[in-house]
């Protein structure tokens, strides 16, 4: 099995997961950790036993055998590490989003392909619910696509930091948390068209973590009506102004209904028609005729992030989500920016080929009485 060893770009707090999933793995380990101030990258190497750390992110490229490096950065910080390793070389595990201009967005892909290296972008979705939910995904489960609905609305960001400045993070809730529901829908329903959106500041003068007052000046509040191949609409929703969290999918069929971490469960199909073979009856949203399916296990190579980015590298094959699947979901990303501040529909240019099959007749609800 080959030695994969890795490089570190950041030390917030969003990297340890790396560091901990990393130390899961045969034969993976992080040789070096990097980080705008030294003394940062050195606390984090020490913490996780990490051999060397440095504050210049090519140096470290250049003086360590790496194979390849994770970048978890402030957002704004995304696209030129990424850059120089790729253009070294290097594999590059990447954190959301992928960059905050869309064509660095391109141009990152296209230097992956370039070079012939692997640049897998989060969010990560290939978790045991969505695996499974695509189980159910099709006509004899629940009939026709016929819309969608995916939201992650949180009370905000708790920390006084570059969240909640544009000159630092360069986008708000779209950027931060409207990845996430935008991902999975296209994980789930392959590309889509086009969309129209309201982007807007609705609390710029917001309490955070310990009732300190501050001023914000990014986005926190947006709601985009996506398109897919049949005109099946998908309303997708982030705001940092609720006060508990919500971070569910819904995928409506003229038949049935897949929801995703909705209602207490992690995965439950509506099926008025009829029962589904092996899952428990449930009552979701005071309605019976629901189902809840055993939760299948992802493999060993899709267990978590790192363990899937390792496996990519060792077998040559390209992420699930591949780089141009999460280029398109960026795209309705900064589409929705793009169409709040034109007032205008937006329509999308790239494509991908989904990691599962989709029937093309799923989406067609115009050709036969449905």
């Amino acid at each position: 099995m080959k030695p994969i060893v890795l490089g570190m770009i950041g030390s917030g707090d969003i990297s340890n997961r790396f560091f901990e999933q990393a130390a899961r793995l045969e034969g993976v380990r992080f040789a070096a950790t990097c980080a705008k101030h030294l003394d940062n990258a050195k606390r984090k190497a020490e913490k996780y036993g990490v051999a060397r750390a440095y504050d210049d992110y090519e140096t470290m490229m250049d003086e360590e055998e790496l194979d390849a490096v994770v970048v978890t950065t402030p957002h704004s910080v995304h696209a030129e590490p990424a850059l120089a390793a790729m253009n070294r070389g290097l594999h590059v595990l990447n954190e959301k989003p992928m960059a905050t201009r869309y064509d660095d967005c391109e141009r990152m892909v296209r230097t992956a392909e370039r070079n012939n290296v692997i640049l897998m972008n989060l969010p990560y979705d290939l978790n045991a619910a969505l695996l499974t939910a695509l189980s159910y995904l099709n006509e004899e489960t629940i009939g026709k696509v016929t819309g969608a609905e995916a939201q992650l609305n949180i009370p905000g960001p708790p920390r006084d930091n570059w969240y909640y400045n544009r000159a630092i993070s360069h986008g708000g809730a779209v950027l931060d948390c409207m990845v996430y529901p935008i991902s999975r829908l296209i994980a789930l329903l392959g590309p889509a068209k086009s969309l129209v959106a309201e982007v807007n500041t609705l609390i710029p003068n917001r309490i955070v973590g310990g009732g300190k007052r501050i001023v914000s000046d990014v986005d926190d509040n947006a709601t985009a009506i996506v398109e897919f191949a049949g005109g099946q609409h998908a309303v997708v929703r982030t705001l940092w102004g609720t006060s508990f969290t919500q971070n569910n999918t819904i995928v409506y069929g003229r038949n049935g209904t897949i929801a995703l971490n909705d209602g207490g469960f992690p995965l439950v199909i509506h099926s008025p028609h009829g029962p589904i073979p092996g899952a428990s009856p449930v009552v979701w949203r005071g309605m019976e005729s629901c189902y809840a399916p055993a939760l299948r296990p992802a493999p060993d190579t899709e267990k978590d992030i790192v363990s899937h980015f390792v496996h990519c590298i060792r077998s040559g094959v390209s992420p699930k989500q591949s780089a141009r699947q999460q280029l398109h979901v960026h795209e309705v990303m900064f589409g929705v920016y793009r169409s709040a501040e034109s007032g205008s529909r937006y329509e999308l240019t790239t494509t991908f080929e989904p990691f599962h099959p989709l029937a093309p007749n799923l989406f067609d609800t115009k050709s036969d009485y449905v």
